[in-house]
Order: C-alpha cells, then structure tokens, then sequence
C-alpha cells in the first residue's frame, strides 16, 4: 500500500474504508493555517478520530490532491499532485516538540 505525505496532511493507504461512512459533497480534505487541501476524482468520507485521524479518501486511477505549496504541476494558483487508486486513512501530521505532540501546520 502506498501511503503520502502533503504538507501537514497524511494519506495512508488502508485495503478497505471502515463500515458506516458517509461521503462528504465536498472536495476539502482539510484546512490548513493559511492553505487548504482539495482533491478531485474521488470520494472523501469525513470521520474525526481521535486527534489525528480526519477521515478517509477513496482515491480513482485519476485522484489528483490540490494545494498552494504541495506537487509538480500547476494549475492555476495550485499545484498538483497525482495519487494512486486506493483507500486512504487522513491524518493530522504530528510532530514531536519539547512541549510534546503537536499538530504540524502546513
């Protein structure tokens, strides 16, 4: 399974979503402090888990992820990144800090 980090935002690639999820009409995977993550060509089922876990991507053969800072092509004022046909679990990313576990922010 293939897993990806962009910016402050994780997908780990899981073989199956989790039972009772209900897909999100929405193309934001996440907020960031001063950018937002987008996708297009899949489905995203909001789920907060804990502190970390955000929810769960369905990704097709052409998921793409959006952001001002993270991938290679350009669109617009975004950059583009393509991610392989899978599930994914979305995480915060952490970091480990003299005051203990934060949120990394992107």
């Amino acid at each position: 399974m293939t897993n990806y980090r962009h910016g402050d935002l994780a997908l780990i690639g899981i073989g199956k979503l989790p039972d009772k999820l209900e897909v999100s009409k929405s193309n934001v995977l996440m907020e960031g402090k001063s950018n937002t993550h987008t996708f297009d060509n899949g489905k995203f089922y909001p789920k907060i888990t804990g502190q970390f876990i955000i929810g769960y991507l369905e990704a097709t053969s052409n998921t793409h992820l959006f952001h001002a800072e993270h991938g290679k092509e350009i669109v617009g004022k975004l950059k583009k990144a393509k991610i392989q046909k899978g599930f994914y679990e979305l995480r915060r990313q952490v970091e480990d800090t003299h005051e203990g576990m934060k949120p990394v922010v992107d």
